[in-house]
């Protein structure tokens, strides 16, 4: 395709950055907040060239997640806007160390709110055809996740969120299994899973953005690939935290093609 694929494309999580404000206070290493982000993220699913509009952060979701309310905060969850607690259940901050009311302001105004404007000003500049929210994921679910322990597919699209009525659909189940087929068939030959290729969810999504863009009249969509695609001994150094660039390039080409098929078929 010549034309631009009409989405938006917001990737909450890639991001590895502390915000200046908090450096110091963490109770992380670097390694740590590799892995609490989505590896690989932001390499596979900026497609400048060919997607109308990308979003994304460079500040870690540990210190700073765009996919929750700015109200959810500690003591009231540990996985609000700022964590106090990692997905591995390791705490972030240092004793007593966790920002106050001035600091967490602080914080929002210069990284949350502008990101979010970013979104609003987008919605209202371009005629979208679909808003994609995109991850990567864990081959096996983490510690504190409602599938603790077990394997994930290589892609798991949604298409649902929860709000205070009950469950809302954000866009059609037909685009959310059109999207997660076109994924898998893009990267079926690419790794393999104990579990099945993909997986459409359809319980409810507690994220923010899905929930808060579907008012828009825009179907939203969540794309998430495994990363054992790439984090792996073939791809991945551990000891520099390092993902094959060459091996990203070629994920993130299939997903274009996987993107473009899902166009065609959908739109």
């Amino acid at each position: 395709m010549t034309d631009k694929l009409p989405f938006l494309i917001i990737i909450p999580h890639g991001g590895l950055h502390i915000p200046e404000e908090l450096f110091g206070y963490e109770n992380l290493s670097p390694l740590n907040i590799f892995f609490e982000a989505d590896a690989g993220a932001d390499a596979i699913f900026s497609l400048h060239d060919s997607i109308q509009k990308v979003i994304s952060t460079p500040v870690s979701k540990i210190f700073v997640d765009t996919d929750r309310e700015y109200k959810q905060l500690f003591p009231v969850t540990n996985d609000g806007v700022i964590k106090s607690r990692t997905s591995m259940n390791r705490d972030v901050f240092r004793k007593d160390c966790y920002p106050d009311d001035i600091a967490i302001s602080n914080i929002l105004n210069r990284y949350y709110f502008p990101f979010h404007e970013s979104i609003r000003n987008s919605i209202r500049d371009f005629k979208f055809r679909a808003i994609i929210e995109c991850h990567t994921h864990m081959p096996v679910g983490p510690a504190n996740s409602p599938d603790k322990g077990k394997p994930r597919p290589l892609v798991i699209t949604g298409y649902t969120v929860d709000t205070n009525s009950g469950v809302k659909q954000t866009a059609t189940v037909d685009m959310a299994m059109e999207l997660a087929s076109s994924t898998a068939k893009s990267l079926s030959k690419e790794g393999e899973t104990v579990s099945d290729i993909f997986r459409v969810s359809d319980h409810d999504c507690k994220g923010f953005i899905m929930k808060n863009y579907s008012i828009s009249g825009i179907p939203v969509l969540s794309l998430s690939i495994s990363r054992s695609l790439f984090l792996n001994e073939n791809y991945f150094n551990l000891e520099k935290m390092i993902i094959d660039e060459h091996r990203l390039d070629k994920i993130s080409g299939l997903v274009k093609s996987a993107l473009e098929r899902f166009y065609r078929k959908c739109f």
